[in-house]
């Protein structure tokens, strides 16, 4: 049987991950789906000039 206590003991994160809770929710990164309505936005304006 598993005793978590002692993995958790025995746990140590991996070597150069250091990413803290403001870089996964920061929102200034552009994801995929941001690019794709800005670049549907650009064309529908251009479309209408």
């Amino acid at each position: 049987m598993i005793d978590f206590t002692m993995e958790l003991k025995k746990f140590k994160p991996a070597v150069g991950v250091e990413v803290g809770a403001e870089d996964l929710y920061d929102n200034e990164v552009k994801d995929i789906t941001d690019l794709v309505e800005e670049l549907v936005q650009n064309m529908q304006e251009s479309k209408e000039r």
